[in-house]
């Protein structure tokens, strides 16, 4: 009955019985063919990791009729994925939501469903007479679909519609086509269903994670998929193809060739992430935000990002009837009050914008800082569209009171006194110091964690904390000539030899600042990871009699290593940090390829870069996702490219230093508890400290 008053029931059945059902992954799209151009590995790893997928399909392509088992489009949608779930029983019919017929198609054993509205294209710009740029700019106030069973759809109303399938649905990930216009020309209905996807989330009260892809602009980008990744969904590709175009194929038989502009777009992957998590002052320029006006950040407020909202003082975040923030009561249902963050640091706001003219494809709301100090929020877009920087409330520790004067990739943020709290340790001439965090970004002076009978006598760059004897404990690991020392906490921190691997016989330059205590296979015991002369390895000791796993041979001698999960799967993944940006390789695709992908984000051709070394760089999971994020300082704060799972999206504040900070290391580390990586920098005479 709850999902009969949800969705209009009706004609609800498909078959008589199957009904639209929750599924991990939701993907909003616009053409029947723009979630296998430019979501891609993604949607197809989604299907086989057999959690659950939903694919909306807002604009019915080339715009004909006819059931699925006579629209093109929708038959090589059918081959396609049966291909990649290995299963072609589907149904076909038709759901009521909110009034309007959609047609279903779904594959129940593998709980897949793909769902069509069939809104008219609207042209490359939006030309056509109804087309969605018109719906969304009010020149025309509704459009008629092109199915068997029209319907006619308002702007209001197909956002409403867009958000009762998100509450059936109820994902866990939704992927949607670009919405912040700021990447150069693409089609216009790629642009508006990335905005109708935004706000449509924000008339619900879920949370979860929104990633948008990239569409036609990214032929200009470097192509960053590995040939495997490449033709292991190049195949699925071909199965629409067959049925869609005119290669050649018979429907059910992939095509030999492509069209040539789709084998470029399917090269690539670029994505943008939206942060769900976030704290600190709301920094635009020199200013901050304090609900409808700037002021001095020295006496400005904090707000919390989460569910969506931006919480602070009293209340939350809201837009009022003229457009400008101010405080009201929180209120999670309240489009007014939610907000989208993306990791190009724009601010978005959930209301529609208002009718009228869209220039440069801006389709939303967002938040913009006035001359005057006064904000108010407007329709934007494009690459002026302002941007926001995050800035926790810096915590500083002075040197002097710290207790060593080790820097860089010498020093580690680990709880090593058990308290849940991250400490700052290093080794030194005296042992393993560590100085206790305080919870807060503070350290007390440092304390010898290590026996003094048996101490960690290893190359201070080595030095790597983690739970390696599946004690719930962390312990202090790394290398000396003859391989790898470990101290346990279960052994009071007494020194023990772990394994003969990484040893000066088998060490490159960068091993020793390679090493990272890790989970290597899934299996919940961590292992220890880094470069070595084969490569990245990954090795077990102890119990396990130095039981060694080769993980790539790619990374070039010297290459700055670090092993990390970047995908969340709980297995070591790696980065190498190129003079072209972050290569990558992921454990879950070591089937297909050992090498390393190029992870980093591009702009116009220009990728970004982070600090060669590890004294500046490092990779930690600063939102609680599960997925390693790539971090350094830079211009006077600190950035990070938040992991997408297959690549790394673009550069985000996290913090703002001091002006004119030299930051000389950074150091990555939950400080206050609760899951999330924080960032420390060492900037001469003070520790600075941000709990993000």
């Amino acid at each position: 009955m709850a999902v009969c008053l949800l969705l209009g029931c009706g004609d609800n059945l498909i078959g008589g019985t199957a009904q639209l059902a929750q599924t991990h992954d939701l993907d909003i799209v616009a053409h029947q063919d723009d979630d296998l151009l430019f979501m891609q590995p993604d949607v197809v790893e989604a299907v086989r990791r057999g959690t659950g997928v939903t694919n909306l399909y807002i604009t019915a392509g080339n715009g004909k009729k006819g059931t699925a088992a006579a629209n093109p489009r929708y038959q090589g949608l059918q081959a396609a994925y049966g291909d990649a779930a290995n299963d072609h029983a589907w149904e076909c019919g038709w759901i009521t939501v909110r009034e309007h017929p959609i047609q279903h198609c779904r594959l129940e054993a593998e709980n897949i469903s793909l769902l069509f509205l069939a809104y008219p294209d609207g042209g490359k710009y939006g030309e056509l007479h109804h087309s969605l740029l018109r719906l969304w700019e009010g020149s025309i106030e509704n459009a008629t679909t092109v199915a068997d069973r029209t319907t006619v759809y308002s702007r209001d109303e197909l956002i409403e519609t867009v958000a009762a399938i998100m509450r059936t649905v109820e994902p866990d990930t939704i992927r949607t086509l670009d919405l912040a216009a700021s990447h150069g020309y693409d089609h216009s209905d790629h642009m508006i269903v990335g905005a109708l996807t935004g706000l449509a989330l924000a008339r619900t009260t879920l949370d979860p994670d929104l990633i948008t892809y990239r569409g036609y602009n990214t032929s200009s980008e470097p192509a960053n998929k590995l040939p495997a990744v490449f033709a292991s969904v190049h195949e699925v590709l071909a199965h629409y193809e067959a049925c869609a175009t005119n290669c050649g194929a018979e429907c059910g038989t992939p095509c030999t060739e492509i069209e040539p502009s789709h084998d470029t777009w399917l090269g690539r992957r670029y994505a943008v992430g939206f942060r769900k998590q976030a704290r600190g002052q709301l920094r635009a320029g020199s200013q901050c935000l304090t609900g409808g006006g700037l002021s001095d950040c020295a006496t400005a407020p904090s707000f919390a990002l989460a569910h969506g909202q931006l919480v602070g003082g009293n209340g939350c975040l809201a837009i009022d009837g003229t457009g400008t923030p101010v405080l009201a009561p929180c209120d999670r249902a309240d489009p007014a009050q939610r907000f989208l963050f993306d990791d190009e640091d724009h601010l978005w706001s959930g209301l529609a914008p208002d009718f009228g003219p869209l220039l440069d494809y801006a389709h939303m709301r967002c938040m913009v800082p006035n001359a005057d100090h006064t904000v108010t929020t407007a329709t934007c877009g494009g690459p002026d569209t302002p941007r926001w920087q995050w800035a926790p409330v810096l915590a500083y520790t002075a040197r002097a009171n710290l207790g060593f004067s080790t820097t860089g990739r010498a020093v580690r943020l680990g709880d090593l006194d058990g308290d849940g709290l991250a400490d700052l340790c290093a080794v030194t001439a005296t042992g393993l110091l560590c100085a206790p965090g305080a919870g807060d970004g503070t350290f007390a002076p440092a304390i010898r964690i290590d026996d003094p009978s048996a101490p960690l006598a290893i190359d201070p760059q080595s030095l790597t904390i983690g739970d390696l004897d599946r004690d719930g404990l962390p312990d202090a690991c790394g290398r000396d000539s003859a391989g790898v020392l470990c101290a346990l906490s279960s052994a009071h921190f007494t020194t023990t030899r772990f394994s003969s691997n990484f040893s000066d016989s088998d060490a490159r330059p960068t091993t020793s600042s390679s090493l990272a205590i890790a989970d290597a296979d899934g299996d919940g015991t961590h292992d220890v990871c880094g470069i070595a002369a084969a490569g990245v390895v990954c090795t077990s000791g102890l119990a396990a009699f130095d039981k060694t796993e080769l993980r790539s041979s790619w990374p070039a001698i010297g290459s700055a290593v670090l092993p990390r999960d970047l995908d969340g799967d709980q297995r070591a993944d790696w980065c190498a940090l190129t003079d072209t940006g972050p290569a990558c390789s992921l454990a879950a695709e070591a089937a297909l390829s050992t090498d390393g992908a190029a992870w980093g984000f591009s702009m116009n051709n220009v990728i970004d870069t982070f600090q060669a070394g590890l004294d500046l760089t490092d990779i930690a999971d600063l939102d609680g996702d599960g997925d390693g994020d790539l971090c350094s300082p830079l211009a006077d704060t600190i950035s990070c490219a938040r992991s997408n799972g297959r690549g790394f999206g673009p550069r985000t504040t996290v913090a703002v230093l001091p002006d004119g900070a030299n930051a000389s290391a950074l150091w990555l580390g939950d400080l206050d508890g609760d899951g999330r990586a924080d960032a420390c920098v060492d900037l001469g005479d003070q520790i600075a400290c941000a709990t993000l």
